[in-house]
C-alpha cells in the first residue's frame, strides 16, 4: 500500500504524513533524504505508544529501500509503516552530483537521471508493506532553463506521476491543508 503526498516547500507535507502514518501502525521507519533537521525532530512527535526509528538515506535511497524490503520481518509488517521524506531531494542530489561532472554530455546526463529514476521507482513499487512517500512538486519549465535542468524537472514529474498512479491515496498539501486528490477508498 502506497500513500503519497506532494506540495510546495514548507506546505506541511512531513508533519501531515507523520501524523497520518502513525494511525496505520505501532512503529515506523522514517527515511530522511537530504538535510532536514526539523524533519528528524518531527518524527518523534506522534501518538502515544508509537515508536519511530530514523534512517538517513540521501543518494542511496533506492538501496536503502531495497534493504528495508528484504530485511523486513513479515510478521511485523501489519504494524509497521515506512515514511520516505524527500523523494524530490533525492533527484536534487543526483542532479547536483551529475552537474559537477564537467566531462558528462547532456545525453549521458539524461541517461543517468533516467536510470536513477527507474531504480527509485522499482524500489518504491516493490516495497511490501505500508509505505508513505513525501515528494515535492517539480518546477515550471521555462525557456531560460538549461537542458539538464529541464531533464531534472521532467524526471521528477515522471516519478511523481508513477507514484500517483500506484498509490492508494494521493494528497496535495497547500498552506497546511491536505487535499485528497486520489483515493481507492481503502483504509488500513
Amino acid at each position: 500500500m502506497i500513500i503519497g503526498v506532494t506540495g510546495h516547500v514548507a506546505s506541511g507535507k512531513t508533519s501531515f504524513i507523520l501524523r497520518y502514518a502513525a494511525s496505520f501502525g505501532r512503529e515506523g521507519l522514517f527515511v530522511v533524504v537530504g538535510s532536514s533537521s526539523s524533519s528528524e525532530q518531527e518524527a518523534f512527535e506522534g501518538e502515544r505508544g508509537f515508536r519511530w526509528k530514523t534512517v538517513k538515506a540521501d543518494m542511496l535511497l533506492p538501496q536503502v529501500m531495497d534493504v528495508i524490503n528484504r530485511e523486513s520481518n513479515v510478521f511485523r509488517a501489519d504494524r509497521r509503516v515506512v515514511v520516505v521524506d524527500g523523494a524530490d531531494r533525492y533527484f536534487t542530489a543526483v542532479h547536483e552530483q551529475l552537474s559537477e561532472q564537467e566531462d558528462l554530455s547532456d545525453e549521458q546526463y539524461e541517461q543517468f537521471m533516467n536510470e536513477k529514476r527507474h531504480l527509485l521507482q522499482y524500489a518504491i513499487s516493490s516495497y511490501q508493506g505500508k509505505l508513505f512517500v513525501v515528494t515535492g512538486e517539480p518546477g515550471t519549465i521555462t525557456p531560460f532553463m538549461t537542458k539538464r535542468e529541464r531533464c531534472y524537472h521532467m524526471q521528477l514529474a515522471k516519478f511523481n506521476r508513477m507514484l500517483a498512479e500506484q498509490s492508494h491515496q494521493w494528497f496535495r498539501m497547500s498552506a497546511g491543508l491536505a487535499h485528497e486528490v486520489r483515493a481507492n477508498k481503502f483504509r488500513g
